[in-house]
């Protein structure tokens, strides 16, 4: 009797230490898939979180190189202006004394100033202009590209991580499993419910949040902004109006219009006030420097780099030998001027302006430098630009943080490959711890990618997510409830 008590009993032990044996290879299996789990998870979200950062420096890449070609079309433009205005002053076409005399010497200082460095340098507007191109290659060759390169890659750069941590942890501290793959590891996973589909988008440069963007950012440079000034004589000129005054309007601006095209222009006028029996009282335009330059698709500069468009003034034989920037009008020579004549020896300004039938061409009450415009639109420069390149934002209604749920399955044949004995019958001894061992592992484990400054913003306002500051980050999370299981038929490949 002791005998058959002492066999029960040691069979009791045997059972019971097999059944123990199984419970902890279960338990290390399951605790080392959820480890690998939420490892992939995070990997995961961090390569989000590094994507949309990349983002971030690329628009704010873009930005920087933009902000660069409006400095470069204005300093061309600002060049370009300073000729013009050398050979008017040279010519005495006003006097530097009448400018002098009627709005003082500081003004009259400066025209004469523009003779000392003659005609436009014709080698500064090339390096000018490479420079330009240099930028505008960038934009295109590397921004962009980058930037479509990650919108398309990053859920397969995703899926690698979260593929490649899996590989790496499934099995590891002390389990004698190992794989170079989720294949031969019996690993299976899925994505779901997943935000990141359809939340990065490539945006055209003529969205108007791209436009107020840029248009905040060039204005915090003063050299950019509006170059708009009127000086008027202190005393009356004519009884016929003895409101009115002789005016030195200088005008200029830099602008970029919805297309990516830049354009730069600059001008100085004498207005001096006239009078007749016909008409009045008007204002005789005398331009005393002009410049236009326009970045467009056009591409109107030789293949050599030179610069298109006339400007008297200057020696084309002497520009041409010089290099990129070539091109420009000898001195002798009468330019284009938009059809407005250099002089008005022949007729009369005012019955001039009246034949152009141009409404909005004011010689009473205006405001503008019209015929230095005339005169600034024949003589241009004209630049070659592919445009402005779009930009990546999230979707209108992406602004929470994108989350995503991973479910990973381990089947009993990759946590215990297949050996000689391992497989039994299910009537045989300890059918049920096997049954149990041959069962699959789920994990489950959420993470996301979101946004958050590191430091309040001074203003004490909250920031929206965007992808123009890289403030994204990630982590872990409670996983939702009623995430469904993996379905049965998931591939380990995906």
């Amino acid at each position: 009797m002791a005998a058959v008590v002492i066999g029960l009993m040691a069979a009791l032990a045997i059972i019971a230490w097999a059944g123990s044996h199984t419970l902890g290879h279960l338990a290390h299996d399951k605790t080392s898939l959820v480890r690998a789990t939420d490892a992939a998870a995070y990997s995961g979200a961090v390569v989000q979180a590094r994507a949309l950062n990349l983002h971030a420096y690329l628009n704010r890449a873009q930005l920087a190189h933009q902000v660069a070609m409006a400095h470069l079309v204005t300093i061309a433009s600002a060049e370009r202006f300073r000729a013009t205005q050398s050979r008017q002053s040279s010519a005495f076409n006003p006097p530097a004394t009448v400018i002098g005399m009627l709005f003082g010497a500081r003004h009259a200082a400066a025209y004469l100033a523009a003779r000392a460095g003659g005609g436009a340098d014709a080698v500064a507007l090339g390096q000018l202009e490479q420079a330009f191109r240099r930028h505008d290659a960038l934009l295109h060759e590397v921004v962009a590209v980058a930037r479509d390169q990650q919108i398309r890659q990053l859920m397969p750069m995703r899926d690698h991580a979260i593929r490649q941590v899996l590989v790496r942890n499934v099995g590891a501290s002390g389990s004698a499993l190992r794989g170079d793959s989720l294949e031969s590891l019996g690993v299976s996973y899925a994505i779901g419910p997943d935000d990141l589909p359809g939340k990065v988008l490539r945006l055209t440069g003529e969205s108007p949040a791209w436009q107020r963007l840029l248009f905040a950012v060039t204005r915090q440079h003063g050299y950019l902004n509006d170059r708009n000034a009127t000086r008027r004589n202190l005393w009356a000129i004519s009884a016929r109006c003895p409101h009115k005054r002789h005016e030195l309007r200088r005008r200029g601006e830099t602008s970029l219009d919805r297309q990516g095209h830049w354009r730069s222009s600059d001008t100085l006028s004498f207005h001096a006030l006239r009078s007749n029996n016909i008409i009045g009282c008007y204002q005789r335009e005398y331009p005393m420097g002009w410049a236009i330059l326009r970045a467009d698709g056009a591409a109107l500069a030789s293949a050599s780099g030179s610069l298109a468009g006339a400007m008297p003034g200057e020696q084309r034989d002497a520009a041409a030998g010089a290099g990129a920037g070539a091109g420009l009008a000898g001195k002798d020579e009468v330019a284009d001027t938009d059809g407005a004549p250099q002089r008005f020896s022949d007729q009369a300004f005012w019955r001039w302006v009246g034949q152009q039938a141009l409404p909005d061409w004011d010689i009473f009450n205006g405001t503008d430098n019209r015929l230095a415009n005339r005169w600034g639109q024949g003589t241009g420069i004209r630049w070659a630009t592919r445009g402005r390149p779009g930009y990546a934002d999230l979707a209108s209604d992406s602004r929470a943080p994108l989350r995503f749920v991973l479910n990973v399955r381990q089947s009993a044949a990759g946590r215990h490959p297949a050996r000689d004995g391992d497989r039994r019958t299910s009537s045989g001894r300890g059918s049920g711890i096997v049954a149990t061992r041959n069962e699959p592992l789920e994990a489950l484990a959420a993470a996301h990618t979101y946004f958050a400054r590191p430091h309040p913003r001074p203003d004490g306002r909250i920031e929206k997510p965007s992808l123009f500051h890289p403030y994204w980050h990630a982590r872990l999370i409670v996983v939702p409830a009623g995430i469904p299981a993996l379905p049965l038929d998931q591939r380990a490949s995906r």
